[in-house]
């Protein structure tokens, strides 16, 4: 069976409670996944106490408003506060009731882009150490650490705490959508850059993520990237596992350069895209991701395992989640490691446990489903699929351009 069954959740964009974390965790259990991925930290808001840093949680868990409405249009904002995180006792609570279950949980703590909630903390690490408010506003941003020893220091205290939290084998730190470019607004790092001998600020990033290897490594951990991190220089990146969100020839590569890597592409498995395109769906940032397209998803020979994704920029409640995960969630356990050869089976075999949890199911008759049209923020043309996602790689493209240093 494949080593790495996996499912995201993104708890930074919205609040997810420990609660609702492990009431997902056994509804997964039953699809013998086996490692949950909890995406920590973002611009838009760090959910775990640190007791050796608590301006992380006091501050950056705190934003004073959200996006509400899609992240393609002028941004308009709902004027609400929105905060919350996970102490350590609802780590620990989460992590036993996970490994009962045979489940790890991942913490994902991201650098050196996605960092607006930690500057909002501790401006003193980021470029030309502006003040920063933790961001209501969905997409890429300008947020960047500076490659300084001092902020290693503080980033090897932050995650020798998230270490001792979690037990898992590996610990993620992002590496995605880093607009380098931006480190050449710094005099300070340009200045440092000189020093150095670098040229480009694709050298820097490299020095970056090589210098973070060393302390998630020196902690007994195995380090692992979105796809972004890896693409930037294959010859020359870290040894970190990827995690491929950009799809199959990125894998194949990193295969061929002897990685260890997680499928979770966005089609199909980011389910925070819509399941089609219909005033009858919630909001969604993308789409559609159909259950037809799960079910017809192959992963690559000699991937370490899958993962789909649950981002929350456009998802505020329980209810929602559980309506964008089941039943794909389902049918890609399924699809990738589950057995026999009719879905409908093995989904009715494990439907009541998961219905005896309270699980909310997309059901696939129209007239039976729950409508949550309600739950989405914001009104937007739904007919943008293709160009969406077109739009979504050419961005992730941009953050990996080469600044040419003069």
């Amino acid at each position: 069976m494949m080593r790495w069954r996996g499912a995201m959740l993104d708890i930074s964009r919205h609040y997810f409670d420990a609660d609702f974390i492990k009431k997902t965790i056994s509804s997964l259990a039953i699809f013998d996944y086996n490692t949950v991925h909890l995406h920590l930290t973002d611009d838009q808001g760090w959910r775990l106490e640190s007791k050796v840093f608590p301006l992380l949680h006091e501050v950056g868990s705190i934003r004073k408003h959200s996006q509400n409405n899609h992240g393609q249009l002028e941004a308009t904002f709902d004027g609400i506060e929105h905060s919350g995180y996970l102490t350590h006792e609802d780590v620990q609570k989460i992590i036993r009731h996970a490994t009962s279950l045979g489940i790890q949980v991942v913490p994902e703590i991201n650098i050196p882009g996605h960092t607006g909630a930690l500057l909002a903390a501790y401006p003193q690490f980021g470029i030309n150490q502006k003040h920063v408010e933790v961001s209501g506003r969905w997409g890429i941003s300008d947020y960047l650490l500076r490659p300084f020893p001092e902020t290693f220091e503080f980033l090897e205290k932050v995650f020798q705490e998230v270490a001792q939290l979690f037990p898992s084998e590996y610990i993620h730190v992002g590496g995605d959508e880093s607009l380098i470019n931006n480190w050449l607004l710094d005099p300070e790092v340009v200045a440092w850059m000189k020093s150095q001998g670098f040229t480009t600020t694709k050298e820097i990033f490299i020095f970056f993520m090589k210098e973070v290897e060393i302390i998630i490594n020196n902690l007994g951990k195995k380090m692992v990237t979105w796809d972004d991190a890896f693409a930037f220089d294959p010859e020359h990146a870290t040894q970190a596992a990827v995690m491929s969100w950009r799809g199959a020839a990125i894998a194949q590569i990193a295969l061929d350069y002897g990685r260890e890597v997680i499928q979770g592409p966005v089609f199909p498995t980011y389910f925070d895209y819509s399941q089609e395109v219909s005033s009858a769906e919630p909001l969604a940032i993308g789409g559609p991701v159909t259950f037809d397209d799960v079910l017809a998803f192959t992963p690559l020979p000699g991937a370490t395992g899958v993962q789909f994704q649950l981002w929350s920029e456009y998802i505020q409640s329980p209810i929602h989640a559980e309506y964008m995960m089941w039943p794909r969630a389902a049918a890609l356990a399924f699809r990738c490691w589950g057995d026999g050869d009719s879905f409908e089976d093995y989904f009715d075999q494990r439907r009541a446990k998961l219905e005896a949890l309270g699980v909310t199911i997309r059901d696939p008759d129209p007239l039976k489903r729950v409508d949550i049209t309600h739950l989405g923020i914001g009104e937007y043309n739904r007919g943008f699929d293709t160009a969406h996602m077109m739009q979504a790689l050419e961005k992730s493209a941009i953050a990996g351009e080469v600044a040419e240093f003069n």
